[in-house]
């Protein structure tokens, strides 16, 4: 039995139809531990909960969405508490943000989480992929030495889809029909079903006439 396990932020698990749902016909189950808002830190965390519970074995895909670097996860009150860029979140103040948010710092984090991850799947007899929300910028010695570990995640969203900048939309996530696209030019032949196709072109057409849809799966978690 094929089994697709799907990790990231909003860009993954979002009231309308996301890449995996472009996939989720490809597969006999699904699990997607999208969470909306979420940072790097959670991805990581729950890539790793989801190995402990399921055991990722020969017949599994693993794909990773990894998302941008201001993003602070927290665990609390028995769930995590994702609320996105730390910068346009109302719940930190200037003087925080000035004192205690540093971008190389999050850079370097977030990356070694990335290099943990790619250890950890290489050497598991499983099929893997990573994309990314935008793409990775910084401080060139910290670029320099994670090159390798930049290298093995495909061209972004942002690269792909907005190279001029992210669109001035009411709401900037991808439309299931941009999903689709993004996932043509990264991961070609992967979407082989027509009616998929279909289904996310009319979607797209229909976006706002489903307000109530939250993610397509849902999944046991810490």
């Amino acid at each position: 039995m094929s089994r697709l396990f799907a990790f990231g932020c909003s860009f993954t698990n979002y009231r309308w139809s996301t890449w995996v749902d472009c996939l989720e016909p490809e597969f006999d189950t699904v699990e997607n531990w999208g969470q909306s808002g979420a940072g790097n830190s959670y991805i990581f965390n729950s890539i790793i909960e989801a190995d402990q519970r399921t055991q990722f074995g020969p017949n599994d895909t693993v794909v990773v969405c990894w998302t941008t670097v201001h993003r602070d996860d927290r665990y609390a009150q028995g769930r995590w508490h994702t609320l996105g860029n730390m910068f346009t979140c109302p719940i930190y103040d200037k003087e925080y943000l000035t004192t205690h948010v540093d971008s190389r710092g999050y850079l370097i984090r977030d990356l070694a989480y990335i290099k943990s991850i790619k250890t950890l799947l290489e050497h598991r007899n499983i099929r893997w992929k990573f994309m990314s929300m935008a793409n990775f910028d910084g401080d060139s010695d910290v670029i320099d030495l994670y090159q390798d570990v930049i290298d093995s995640v495909l061209p972004s969203y942002q690269k792909v889809l907005h190279p001029e900048g992210w669109p001035d939309r009411q709401d900037p996530h991808p439309t299931p029909a941009e999903h689709l696209a993004y996932l043509d030019v990264v991961l070609p032949g992967w979407v082989t079903k027509q009616n998929t196709r279909v289904i996310m072109h009319e979607q797209s057409i229909n976006l706002n006439k489903d307000p109530n849809r939250t993610g397509m799966t849902k999944v046991t978690r810490l």
